[in-house]
Formats: C-alpha cells, sequence, structure tokens
C-alpha cells in the first residue's frame, strides 16, 4: 500500500479505539472530525507529484453531515422543540491487480435526536467487509472469491429517551458472516453469490452469546454517478439458512442518493428496509413484548455538508 495512505490509516485506528467510551456528544464529534479530515488526506493524495509506476490500489470515501432543526414559539398546534444530527462514512480501499483483486470497505453512521434534556440515538451502524477475488475469465468479469462481513453498533440503545436499560449495545447483537462462492462485475454492479457461508449472531438473546447459521449467502452492490452532482449507491444482502426454515430469507437493502446543491453543502436520501424472521418488532402481547417479525424501515432525509471522491463519484 503506498506511504501516503497512513495518515489516513491512523486516523481510523484512532477512531475505533475510543468507540467503546464516548457518550452521544462525543461521538457526533469524532465521526464530524474524521469525516471532515479523511477528505483533507484524499485532497493531499492528489496533490502528490505523479510516481513513475501505477499503484494498484484505489482509494474512495463517502462521507456526509446533516442536521435537522424544528423550534415552536406559541405553537397552537403543539410539538416539541427538536435538533437532529447525523453522520455518514463510507470508506473503500481496493487492490486491483492482474489476477488478484482484494476489496475493502469500512461503513459507519451515527444519529441522535434531541428534545430538550433527552437524547435518544436513531441511528447506528459499524460495519467491515472484505472480499478477495481470483479471475476465472480472461475479461476479468467473473472471479472466485472469499468473503468476510462484520456488523455491530458504537453505543447503547435504548426504546426510550427515559429509559435506564438498553435493548442493544456493542457486539449485542454482534454479526460476523463468511463465505466462499462467486463474483460478477459488470458496470458499477457486483454481484456475490455464496451457496456456502457461515453467519454468527453475538449477544442476540438473555443467556446466550453465540447463534450459528449455515446457508446461502447473496450480496449485490451497484454505484453510479446519475448525472452531475447526483450519485446513488445501493446494497442488497440476502440470505437464507439451510439450519432452519430456508424459506425465510433474511433481507437488508440500504440506498443512499446523495445531491450536490452548491459546493460541499448537498441533500442526502438515505433509505433502509429490513426483515428479519428472527427478529420481533410488532404485534406486542399484553406484556408489551413483541410476537412476529415485520418489515422495519428507516428514512433519513437531511441537508448538510458531504464530500465524495474514487468509486462513489465515478
Amino acid at each position: 500500500m503506498p506511504l501516503r495512505s497512513s495518515r489516513k490509516n491512523d486516523d481510523i485506528i484512532i477512531f475505533l479505539r475510543n468507540l467503546n467510551t464516548s457518550n452521544h456528544s462525543e461521538m457526533i464529534k469524532k465521526l464530524l472530525i474524521l469525516i471532515l479530515a479523511l477528505p483533507l488526506s484524499g485532497f493531499a493524495q492528489d496533490a502528490t507529484p505523479a510516481d513513475t509506476t501505477v499503484s494498484k490500489w484505489k482509494f474512495g470515501g463517502l462521507y456526509s453531515f446533516t442536521t435537522t432543526q424544528t423550534s415552536l414559539t406559541n405553537w397552537n398546534a403543539g410539538g416539541t422543540n427538536s435538533v437532529n444530527l447525523a453522520g455518514l462514512l463510507r470508506q473503500s480501499a481496493d487492490y486491483d491487480g492482474p489476477k488478484w483483486q482484494w476489496s475493502n470497505t469500512l461503513d459507519a453512521n451515527y444519529a441522535i435526536n434531541i428534545q430538550g434534556a433527552s437524547t435518544l440515538k436513531t441511528g447506528d451502524k459499524l460495519e467491515i467487509t472484505s472480499r478477495l477475488d481470483r479471475n476465472i475469465n480472461t475479461s476479468g468479469s467473473w472471479t472466485t472469491s472469499l468473503f468476510a462481513n462484520f456488523r455491530t453498533q458504537f453505543a447503547d440503545g435504548f426504546k426510550e429517551a427515559e429509559d435506564v436499560k438498553p435493548i442493544s449495545t456493542w457486539m449485542s447483537p454482534g454479526y460476523l458472516t463468511a463465505g466462499i462462492g462467486f463474483t460478477h462485475k459488470s458496470n458499477g454492479l457486483e454481484l456475490y453469490l455464496y451457496s456456502l457461508s457461515a453467519a454468527g449472531s453475538f449477544g442476540v438473546e438473555a443467556g446466550e452469546k453465540l447463534r450459528t447459521e449455515l446457508g446461502a449467502y447473496l450480496n449485490a452492490t451497484y454505484t453510479r454517478n446519475l448525472r452531475e452532482g447526483v450519485d446513488l449507491t445501493s446494497n442488497l444482502n440476502l440470505f437464507s439458512n439451510y439450519l432452519e426454515k430456508p424459506q425465510n430469507i433474511d433481507v437488508s437493502w440500504e440506498t443512499i442518493l446523495l445531491m450536490e446543491v452548491w459546493g460541499p453543502l448537498s441533500v442526502s436520501l438515505q433509505l433502509h428496509l429490513i426483515y428479519d424472521d428472527d427478529i420481533l418488532v410488532q404485534n406486542p402481547n399484553a406484556a408489551g413484548d413483541n410476537q412476529s417479525p415485520g418489515l422495519q424501515v428507516k428514512e433519513v432525509l437531511g441537508v448538510g455538508l458531504a464530500y465524495s471522491f474514487g468509486k462513489y463519484k465515478e
């Protein structure tokens, strides 16, 4: 890897070491600092004189910080003053050799809602994905692949702002998926199919530390510059557990649309759909415990600062 990328890697390492001890305000500050620092290191790369040899490493990034604010005074219809803050970071480092390719992605976001003296987390994700490919045709459009994905969250999550007992926290839950299969690449679309993959979930139920699954996994990623100043990134994950109810497919589909308004000022739309038959989210009983799974939907529309480069800009 080129030496000039070391400053970017150091920023990410320092940021991750301090995640587990941060409160909400510190988390937003750190994520904002990292969002602002990484583009600067990207500019530094552009300013470096061209080497006589072409590097096989390519870097990409998508960073945004958005905010919305509501203020009410003598508002007859009612309501509450509120502020929403959200930060998003997506960083890639890809090696492109004649026969071997290695793709690595760091995906993180954090968001909070502030109403008076209460603060509630509304978004929280840390995801790391790595895939090693070996060409099996001359064009490189088909490869055999080894894949690993790790996903968890930064901080405690609560159902209500006044609750003191968290319903989720760091590594509870945490997910680790690995597999071997095939990858197809074509015009911004990358399709990975793994007929044999293993998934592990940590902190899934009281009294249990680990849940393992074996099944088929499919991932489709689409990245495209729709027009000048409009970038689209979409990521679809499907998993079928061979060991239990293989007909019930877990779905996670996340799409980000980034529209440049003026300079670094942009409008972003994030849509995340999740369906997992093992997660009960609706039809509560008399005790208030949910009895059945359902479609989880998160939509965030915001205005703020954004910057992208590399494959997220092409």
